[in-house]
């Protein structure tokens, strides 16, 4: 019994550990402060839930922008049609990135706010302020 307490409370503690606080505006302009961030971009059939950044295109390239790179997403543009977002990401080293949010499956941000917990499709953000963001312990 004692080794697979052991080998639990390793893999545990060998995990890397995100945390982060967004700022998140929805498209009325409403700011709420959402932790414990997750964007799930599963289907019909599972989840796919990236918890360490945002997924964008940057020409045929898909990015996972990290979460303690970034100081500002603003979403710049939609076209419903091709089912894309058009995006703007200011880096905390003071560069601006423009990139694009292709709609796959679910695309809800989710975590905790003072309420409770936080569900919001990434169609209806605006914008997404980094307040707290440490990278993941080695």
């Amino acid at each position: 019994m004692k080794p697979v307490l052991v080998l639990l409370t390793f893999l545990l503690l060998a995990t890397p550990v995100l945390a982060v606080d967004l700022r998140v505006m929805d498209s009325a302009g409403v700011e709420v402060l959402v932790k414990e961030i997750s964007i799930d971009y599963g289907g019909l059939l599972g989840t796919d839930k990236e918890t360490e950044g945002v997924r964008v295109s940057q020409g045929d390239a898909l990015v996972t922008s990290k979460w303690f790179d970034i100081d500002t997403l603003t979403i710049t543009g939609r076209d419903a049609t091709q089912k894309l977002m058009t995006v703007e990401i200011a880096l905390k080293s003071g560069k601006k990135v423009n990139a694009t949010l292709v709609r796959k499956g679910r695309m809800q941000l989710a975590g905790r706010s003072d309420l409770g917990d936080y569900t919001i499709d990434l169609e209806k953000v605006k914008k997404i302020t980094v307040v707290s963001a440490a990278p993941p312990a080695k």
